[in-house]
């Protein structure tokens, strides 16, 4: 998975690096996370509220046709970061993935912990794009990845999808499922409050490790350049409550997540409406997340991303054929009932939809030996139906990554190590003592 990753050089980078580089698992006392307990859709026409432009090299330009992030040079990697965070969820984008050998455009969540679900394109790939997931940062095997077709992918606008549960994960093209992640992985699942990135890097740039650039197609001629992708849409749907989400242990398990005067899944029937409601066209209450970033839950910085070892970082192409649904996990990736659930009780401006629902809805105990947790929700029981027909046809068609490639959080950091070594040295000496423990 590539991105980028912002690192601003100086005082700026300094000021928030030492507010985001706070991984629970690590460290306690670490600011919660806002909460955007809500629903939109983001055109892009204007520089939006819900996101942070990190300020990297590169251009960002907001326009009538929606959000254009632009690769000119070596060392650019234009990024922009949610305020805000997601407990399960959904989000898609309406995208055209820039061209170019070596060029990687990204869209993909991340947790404080380093969870993480990826979306990705390669420029020299002009026939499919590939999922990704990572759990707590571990970047040890590299067999999750997939490809999976898609038509022209860098001239044609198309929709991208990851809806997040509790019991599974769901990639979507065009509103047809091509992957599902159940929670049974043995490489862990991801399970904590994560934001929404955004970007294109080189992957293919010359300084970056020799499996970095096979990943990406090959080496990035910047003779070539711009490299734009485009953005047309982004839809968000949080299916939790509440103003923050914090760590309450150093688990890493979404058991131990509390969700400040609200509750995990408080608003999964509400969230599924506002999609209907938002992707048709119609409106819904704006959730109430400031886009200026508060001290206690800035817009997350790349510098909370910083890779876990120099494993993550590929260096050969023989990786594993994926398994993403592999043997059963250990009880800490499956969800258990807990009192942090919420039932499908809707609000008041949802009681339609919990007056058919058959039964309560609040997530089963899912067991450690892959006992997937049942929902009752009935809102959703035509789209879940047509995404398991969906997957069962395309799961068994779709191929495996086969060239080890890094986190998109490690790849993120690659990028913005890269472009603060540009930016800082008046030459290039500064790029190999950057890149050397990726190698």
């Amino acid at each position: 998975m590539l991105l980028n990753k912002n690192v601003l050089g100086s005082a700026l980078f300094a000021a928030v690096a030492s507010a985001a580089a706070c991984n629970p698992l690590t460290s306690t006392g670490c600011p919660a996370d806002k909460a955007l307990a809500g629903s939109f859709a983001e055109g892009f026409t204007s520089e939006s509220k819900w996101f942070t432009d990190e300020k990297m090299p590169g251009e960002v330009e907001y326009t009538s046709d929606g959000l254009a992030m632009t690769l000119t040079k070596q060392g650019d990697n234009p990024t922009l970061t949610s305020n805000f965070y997601i407990m399960y969820g959904r989000v898609e984008v309406e995208m055209m993935a820039a061209p170019g050998q070596g060029i990687v455009s990204s869209f993909f969540l991340q947790s404080d912990d380093l969870d993480e679900l990826d979306i990705e394109w390669v420029g020299s790939d002009d026939t499919q794009f590939q999922s990704n997931y990572f759990s707590k940062g571990n970047t040890a095997t590299y067999d999750r990845g997939e490809f999976h077709g898609v038509g022209t992918p860098e001239a044609t606008y198309h929709n991208y999808t990851m809806v997040w549960e509790m019991d599974k994960t769901t990639w979507y093209l065009d509103g047809a499922a091509v992957r599902v992640l159940e929670n049974t992985t043995t490489e862990g699942y991801p399970q904590t409050p994560m934001y929404l990135k955004m970007g294109i890097w080189a992957g293919g740039d010359p300084s970056n490790a020799p499996g970095t650039i096979e990943w990406a197609g090959g080496l990035t001629d910047y003779s070539k350049a711009p490299f734009t992708m485009h953005i047309k849409n982004v839809v968000v749907v949080d299916y939790s409550t509440g103003s923050e989400y914090s760590y309450a242990d150093q688990s890493g398990s979404w058991e131990s997540i509390e969700a400040k005067d609200g509750a995990i899944y408080g608003r999964e029937q509400q969230a599924i409406q506002d999609y209907a409601e938002l992707t048709n066209g119609g409106q819904v209450a704006e959730p109430s997340v400031s886009s200026a970033a508060s001290s206690s839950s800035a817009a997350p910085s790349s510098s909370s991303e910083v890779a876990s070892s120099s494993s993550a970082a590929p260096s050969s192409s023989s990786a594993a054929p994926s398994s993403s649904s592999a043997a059963p996990s250990s009880s800490s990736a499956a969800p258990s009932s807990s009192s942090k659930v919420a039932s499908s009780t809707v609000s008041s401006s949802s009681s339609s939809a919990a007056a058919t629902t058959s039964s309560s809805s609040s997530k089963a105990t899912t067991s450690s030996k892959a006992t997937t947790s049942s929902k009752t929700t009935t809102t959703s029981s035509v789209e879940v139906k047509t995404s398991l027909d969906a997957a069962d046809r395309t799961l068994s068609t779709s191929r495996t990554a086969s060239v080890e490639h890094t986190s998109s959080s490690n790849a993120v950091k690659i990028a913005s190590d890269m472009a603060m070594g540009l930016s800082t040295s008046s030459g290039f000496a500064v790029i190999p003592l950057l890149l050397l423990s990726l190698l």
